[in-house]
Protein backbone atom coordinates (compact mmCIF):
# COMPACT_ATOMS: atom_id res chain seq x y z
CA UNK A 1 0.00 0.00 0.00
CA UNK A 2 1.06 3.27 -0.88
CA UNK A 3 2.13 5.88 1.78
CA UNK A 4 0.72 9.28 1.98
CA UNK A 5 2.08 12.61 1.44
CA UNK A 6 0.99 16.07 2.75
CA UNK A 7 2.92 19.31 1.69
CA UNK A 8 1.37 22.11 4.02
CA UNK A 9 2.39 25.54 2.99
CA UNK A 10 2.27 28.97 4.86
CA UNK A 11 4.35 32.06 6.07
CA UNK A 12 6.09 32.37 9.17
CA UNK A 13 3.46 32.11 11.88
CA UNK A 14 0.50 31.05 9.79
CA UNK A 15 -0.09 28.09 11.56
CA UNK A 16 1.50 25.82 9.92
CA UNK A 17 3.35 23.81 12.36
CA UNK A 18 0.30 23.42 14.66
CA UNK A 19 -1.76 22.48 12.33
CA UNK A 20 0.87 19.95 11.12
CA UNK A 21 1.14 18.51 14.60
CA UNK A 22 -2.86 18.31 14.74
CA UNK A 23 -3.37 16.52 11.27
CA UNK A 24 -0.31 14.30 12.32
CA UNK A 25 -2.15 13.38 15.87
CA UNK A 26 -5.15 12.23 14.22
CA UNK A 27 -4.31 10.56 10.67
CA UNK A 28 -0.77 9.21 13.00
CA UNK A 29 1.49 10.76 10.48
CA UNK A 30 5.12 12.13 11.10
CA UNK A 31 6.15 15.73 10.40
CA UNK A 32 9.22 16.35 8.67
CA UNK A 33 10.06 20.27 8.93
CA UNK A 34 13.08 22.06 7.51
CA UNK A 35 13.44 24.30 10.07
CA UNK A 36 13.46 21.39 12.38
CA UNK A 37 16.02 19.80 10.13
CA UNK A 38 18.27 22.43 10.02
CA UNK A 39 18.16 23.47 13.47
CA UNK A 40 19.40 19.79 14.54
CA UNK A 41 21.78 19.92 11.79
CA UNK A 42 23.43 23.27 13.02
CA UNK A 43 23.34 21.51 16.84
CA UNK A 44 24.76 18.58 15.93
CA UNK A 45 27.54 19.22 12.92
CA UNK A 46 30.64 20.50 13.68
CA UNK A 47 30.79 24.37 14.45
CA UNK A 48 34.20 24.95 12.76
CA UNK A 49 32.84 23.22 9.49
CA UNK A 50 32.19 25.90 6.38
CA UNK A 51 28.93 23.72 5.80
CA UNK A 52 27.64 24.38 9.52
CA UNK A 53 28.63 27.99 9.20
CA UNK A 54 27.07 28.74 5.32
CA UNK A 55 23.66 26.90 7.23
CA UNK A 56 23.85 28.96 10.45
CA UNK A 57 24.57 32.58 8.58
CA UNK A 58 21.64 31.48 6.01
CA UNK A 59 19.58 30.87 8.40
CA UNK A 60 20.25 33.78 11.03
CA UNK A 61 20.02 36.04 7.54
CA UNK A 62 16.25 34.14 7.21
CA UNK A 63 17.01 33.21 3.71
CA UNK A 64 16.07 29.87 2.34
CA UNK A 65 18.81 27.09 2.68
CA UNK A 66 20.72 25.58 -0.26
CA UNK A 67 19.06 22.82 -2.33
CA UNK A 68 21.84 20.51 -1.69
CA UNK A 69 21.90 20.64 1.83
CA UNK A 70 18.16 20.47 2.33
CA UNK A 71 18.18 17.29 -0.10
CA UNK A 72 20.70 15.95 2.17
CA UNK A 73 18.36 16.38 4.95
CA UNK A 74 15.37 15.37 3.18
CA UNK A 75 16.66 12.14 2.07
CA UNK A 76 17.81 10.40 5.18
CA UNK A 77 14.83 11.66 7.27
CA UNK A 78 12.69 10.00 4.39
CA UNK A 79 14.81 6.57 4.24
CA UNK A 80 14.21 6.77 8.01
CA UNK A 81 10.73 6.77 8.27
CA UNK A 82 7.67 4.74 8.16
CA UNK A 83 3.85 5.82 7.30
CA UNK A 84 2.26 8.81 6.13
CA UNK A 85 4.60 11.92 6.34
CA UNK A 86 3.66 15.58 6.42
CA UNK A 87 5.91 18.11 4.97
CA UNK A 88 6.31 21.10 6.61
CA UNK A 89 7.05 23.75 3.96
CA UNK A 90 8.51 22.21 1.57
CA UNK A 91 9.53 21.69 -1.58
CA UNK A 92 10.06 25.56 -1.99
CA UNK A 93 11.72 25.83 -5.31
CA UNK A 94 11.87 23.92 -8.55
CA UNK A 95 14.83 22.15 -7.88
CA UNK A 96 13.40 20.85 -4.46
CA UNK A 97 10.38 19.98 -6.46
CA UNK A 98 11.90 18.13 -8.47
CA UNK A 99 13.93 16.24 -6.02
CA UNK A 100 10.36 16.09 -3.82
CA UNK A 101 8.67 14.12 -6.35
CA UNK A 102 11.73 11.70 -7.28
CA UNK A 103 12.11 10.74 -3.35
CA UNK A 104 8.22 9.98 -2.90
CA UNK A 105 8.34 8.05 -6.14
CA UNK A 106 11.60 5.95 -4.80
CA UNK A 107 9.47 5.69 -1.19
CA UNK A 108 6.26 4.41 -3.03
CA UNK A 109 4.07 7.59 -1.78
CA UNK A 110 1.05 8.74 -3.61
CA UNK A 111 0.71 11.39 -5.43
CA UNK A 112 1.27 14.50 -2.80
CA UNK A 113 -1.71 16.74 -1.07
CA UNK A 114 -0.63 20.19 -1.30
CA UNK A 115 -2.53 22.51 1.24
CA UNK A 116 -1.34 26.69 1.44
CA UNK A 117 -2.65 28.17 5.03
CA UNK A 118 -2.94 31.34 3.29
CA UNK A 119 -2.00 35.23 5.86
CA UNK A 120 -2.17 38.08 5.56
CA UNK A 121 2.11 39.15 5.12
CA UNK A 122 1.55 41.95 7.80
CA UNK A 123 -0.49 39.21 10.32
CA UNK A 124 2.71 36.83 9.64
CA UNK A 125 4.84 39.39 11.28
CA UNK A 126 2.33 40.49 13.83
CA UNK A 127 2.17 37.01 15.03
CA UNK A 128 5.76 36.53 14.95
CA UNK A 129 6.40 39.22 17.35
CA UNK A 130 4.27 37.30 20.27
CA UNK A 131 5.72 33.76 19.10
CA UNK A 132 7.93 31.99 21.71
CA UNK A 133 10.14 28.57 21.44
CA UNK A 134 10.74 25.89 24.45
CA UNK A 135 14.27 25.86 24.62
CA UNK A 136 14.49 21.97 24.40
CA UNK A 137 11.45 20.26 22.53
CA UNK A 138 11.18 23.69 20.22
CA UNK A 139 7.62 23.23 20.73
CA UNK A 140 5.87 26.81 19.58
CA UNK A 141 3.88 28.79 21.79
CA UNK A 142 1.83 31.70 20.58
CA UNK A 143 0.90 32.88 24.41
CA UNK A 144 2.77 33.05 27.42
CA UNK A 145 5.90 34.57 28.73
CA UNK A 146 9.53 34.85 28.55
CA UNK A 147 10.92 32.38 31.45
CA UNK A 148 7.30 30.16 31.38
CA UNK A 149 7.68 26.80 31.95
CA UNK A 150 7.02 24.38 28.30
CA UNK A 151 3.73 22.39 28.87
CA UNK A 152 5.68 19.24 27.32
CA UNK A 153 8.66 18.73 28.75
CA UNK A 154 9.56 21.40 31.42
CA UNK A 155 11.66 23.58 29.02
CA UNK A 156 11.97 26.93 29.39
CA UNK A 157 10.43 29.75 26.75
CA UNK A 158 12.42 31.86 24.60
CA UNK A 159 11.85 34.04 21.55
CA UNK A 160 14.12 33.23 18.95
CA UNK A 161 17.07 35.18 17.46
CA UNK A 162 15.29 35.26 13.89
CA UNK A 163 12.01 35.81 15.25
CA UNK A 164 12.42 40.31 14.48
CA UNK A 165 10.13 42.18 11.62
CA UNK A 166 13.22 42.45 10.02
CA UNK A 167 14.19 39.00 9.11
CA UNK A 168 10.47 38.38 8.64
CA UNK A 169 9.92 40.40 6.48
CA UNK A 170 12.93 39.34 4.65
CA UNK A 171 11.38 35.40 5.07
CA UNK A 172 7.91 36.44 3.55
CA UNK A 173 9.03 37.91 0.19
CA UNK A 174 11.31 34.91 -0.14
CA UNK A 175 8.15 32.70 0.58
CA UNK A 176 5.66 34.08 -1.43
CA UNK A 177 7.16 33.20 -5.05
CA UNK A 178 8.07 30.22 -3.94
CA UNK A 179 4.47 29.26 -1.93
CA UNK A 180 3.04 30.33 -5.55
CA UNK A 181 5.63 28.27 -7.51
CA UNK A 182 4.54 25.07 -5.85
CA UNK A 183 0.79 25.79 -6.17
CA UNK A 184 1.27 26.28 -9.90
CA UNK A 185 3.13 23.32 -10.09
CA UNK A 186 0.73 21.11 -8.34
CA UNK A 187 -2.47 22.60 -9.33
CA UNK A 188 -3.11 20.24 -12.30
CA UNK A 189 -3.21 17.22 -9.83
CA UNK A 190 -6.39 18.25 -8.29
CA UNK A 191 -5.03 18.37 -4.92
CA UNK A 192 -4.04 21.33 -3.88
CA UNK A 193 -5.87 23.34 -1.25
CA UNK A 194 -5.99 27.18 -0.18
CA UNK A 195 -6.92 27.41 2.93
CA UNK A 196 -8.13 30.91 5.20
CA UNK A 197 -5.63 30.95 7.89
CA UNK A 198 -7.01 34.00 9.29
CA UNK A 199 -9.79 32.08 11.28
CA UNK A 200 -8.80 30.42 14.33
CA UNK A 201 -7.31 27.35 15.16
CA UNK A 202 -10.07 24.96 15.44
CA UNK A 203 -11.78 26.29 12.10
CA UNK A 204 -8.80 25.69 9.99
CA UNK A 205 -8.25 22.75 11.49
CA UNK A 206 -11.88 21.57 10.48
CA UNK A 207 -11.21 22.95 7.40
CA UNK A 208 -8.17 20.14 6.57
CA UNK A 209 -10.34 17.69 8.30
CA UNK A 210 -12.64 18.18 5.68
CA UNK A 211 -9.67 18.18 2.91
CA UNK A 212 -8.42 14.91 4.66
Amino acid sequence: MKRKVIVILGFPASGKGTQAEILAKRIEAKILGIGELVRAEMKKGDQNSARVKTIKELYDRGEPQKDEVVEELIENAVSKSSGDLIFDNYPFSENQIRFFESVIKKYNFEKPIIIYIDINPESSIKRISKRLVCDSCKKIFMTGNLGDKCDRCNGHLIQRPDDTAEIMRERVEHAKPRIDLVMKHFQNDGNVYRIDGEKTIPEVAKQIEKII
